[in-house]
């Protein structure tokens, strides 16, 4: 015969089992879920306006295709980080990502739970037969949430033998007496697993066997809907201002909410018992009218409330040394945002070069050495920022990526090291020929500077284009640069034929000048070169 204590401790295991289960079925049901919304997902979190309905539509439906609020808010805190929103637009977000949050408690309080290896194996057979397109992922998501409903199952089926143990069914019979010890609680094993849905849905299979009445469950609810800030709370460690103001918003959302609410547990229980008839259903209809309650409560508040967080948490004086401002870890579970976040770095690198290049001229022009030293030092910026993407992108390949995906996370390593190429051929080429022209006090023939800047304009022209296309990612303007920079090289061969022949006339300019005329044109021309190889990247022809 096995004792109460053994039983007890058996039931213990059981139950962590069917917890981490539930996890697991949470987290495969989320990147199935976003492998689906692939590429999509970026523009629906980056459709971002001043319209708050808008926000709360877009923040809802972001947290239905990331299966978790948590997700949301995190990469919401990510962008904020990379100043591509502000708090003001992310709050109407925030409240859409928890109304998002309820479809899962909701679709968990079906009792389903003895159909979970039918649903496992239907998800498993979809995911084999369908690879890694939408079919295989929608299998995916399948599969999961019948490990979600299995892990509620094994947790119930733990459960069972407590209902006799004297001490557990006292131990929750408090919460419904000590509320605050209930939210307290909750919120505490929220944050630890970070997950509400996963607490949520332990409630529901506690209110499943009957160890839980509806009184004893509504304080869990709440405290589970603050503890899920916990993860945005870490993702905003160490990033700007705005992203701390994000996360923070989210917090006091949630605190003031349960503030709001608890003085008035006891008609709120009385409305939920109304809803229907069935104590788990009752539950995850507390937890939907909260969040919507929530929505309707501060949406219309949106703008005092965003003045509020912006004065507790001032703009900070202090100067930020220079480094990556979008390569967010964060979001590397998010394939297509971390995609445009590394795409928007590499184009401030292709800024950084572009403005070093545009330089160059005004440096043999005034002898400016003051210019001359700030494009060298620039190079420095643009190796930091290549020793940052080049790591960031690696890892982002280590993810699951669609081929979509894949091919552009390698045309866009690529970009980033012709881009660190150009850079070098300016800083440690250009400028060096600079600096001797300056020492040795020498100057181009006219007619010869004017060629060379002739093609130096050209360059540029060529290099935007790059720039341009690796934003957009287009084809035809990868193919527009290929075509330009073959006819650009011809023109560099006929600058270089021109320029023998003043030698060979005797011009005392072009004689001081041809060493460093024919390597400027031949570095330019290296440059078009470097900008053509962006344009192979982009076609996928590396």
């Amino acid at each position: 015969m096995i004792g109460n204590e053994q039983l007890t401790v058996f039931s213990f295991f059981y139950l962590l089992g069917g917890l981490s289960l539930f996890l697991f079925g949470i987290k495969y049901a989320a990147d199935g879920l976003r492998g689906m919304a692939g590429n999509r997902l970026k523009p629906i979190l980056s459709r971002l306006t001043r319209k708050r309905i808008i926000g709360l539509f877009i923040g809802t439906v972001a947290t239905f295709a990331t299966q978790s609020s948590s997700a949301t808010t995190v990469i919401l805190v990510s962008l904020a980080n990379s100043a591509l929103i502000s708090l003001r637009q992310s709050l109407g977000i925030i409240l859409g990502a928890d109304i998002g949050t309820t479809f899962t408690v909701q679709l968990i309080a079906f009792k389903i739970s003895d159909y979970s290896p039918l649903i496992i194996f239907l998800g498993f057979v979809l995911m084999m037969s369908g690879g890694k397109g939408n079919r295989g992922r929608l299998g995916q998501a399948v599969m999961a949430f019948g490990f979600i409903f299995l892990g509620m199952k094994v947790m119930s089926d733990a459960m069972a033998p407590l209902r006799s143990h004297p001490g557990v069914m006292s131990a929750f019979a408090s919460v419904g007496r000590m509320p605050l010890l209930g939210v307290l609680i909750s919120t505490v094993f929220t944050a630890l697993i970070q997950s509400s849905a996963a607490t949520i849905g332990l409630v529901l299979t506690l209110c499943f066997k009957g160890i839980l009445d509806l009184n004893s469950a509504i304080p869990l609810v709440l405290g589970a809907n603050i503890g899920t800030c916990a993860t945005a709370l870490l993702a905003s460690l160490g990033t700007s201002t705005e992203a701390h103001r994000v996360a923070l918003a989210h917090i006091i959302f949630k605190i003031l909410g349960v503030a709001l609410f608890f003085p008035f547990l006891q008609g709120f229980e009385s409305l939920v018992s109304r809803t229907s008839g069935d104590l788990a259903r009752q539950v995850a209809n507390a937890h939907t009218i909260f969040n919507v309650g929530m929505a309707l409560i501060f949406l219309p508040l949106v703008p005092i409330y965003a003045r509020m967080v912006h004065s507790l948490i001032p703009e900070s004086r202090v100067k930020k040394e220079f480094g990556p401002l979008y390569l967010d870890p964060r979001v590397l579970e998010t394939p297509a945002l971390a995609l445009g976040q590394a795409t928007r770095e590499i184009l401030r690198m292709g800024d950084i070069v572009y403005g070093m290049l545009r330089g160059t001229m005004e440096v043999f022009k005034r002898n400016d050495e003051d210019l001359r030293k700030r494009i060298v030092k620039d190079d420095d910026k643009v190796d930091l920022l290549e020793e940052s993407i080049t790591p960031y992108l690696t890892k982002l390949s280590q993810k699951e990526l669609t081929p979509e995906q894949s091919e552009r996370e390698i045309a866009l390593l690529h970009i980033v090291d012709e881009l660190e190429h150009i850079g070098d051929l300016i800083s440690k080429n250009i400028m060096t020929y600079a600096k001797r022209k300056m020492e040795e006090g020498f100057y181009f023939s006219d007619q010869g500077f004017d060629e060379i800047k002739s093609y130096h304009r050209k360059t540029l022209i060529t290099l935007q284009m790059a720039l341009n296309a690796s934003a957009s990612f287009d084809k035809i303007s990868a193919r527009q640069i290929i075509d330009r920079t073959k006819m650009l090289v011809d023109e560099q061969n006929r600058l270089h034929r021109t320029h023998i022949q003043r030698l060979q006339q005797g011009y005392r300019e072009s004689l001081e000048t041809s060493t460093i005329h024919l390597d400027l044109l031949n570095d330019l021309k290296g440059i078009n070169l470097h900008a053509s190889y962006i344009g192979y990247s982009i076609l996928g022809r590396v």
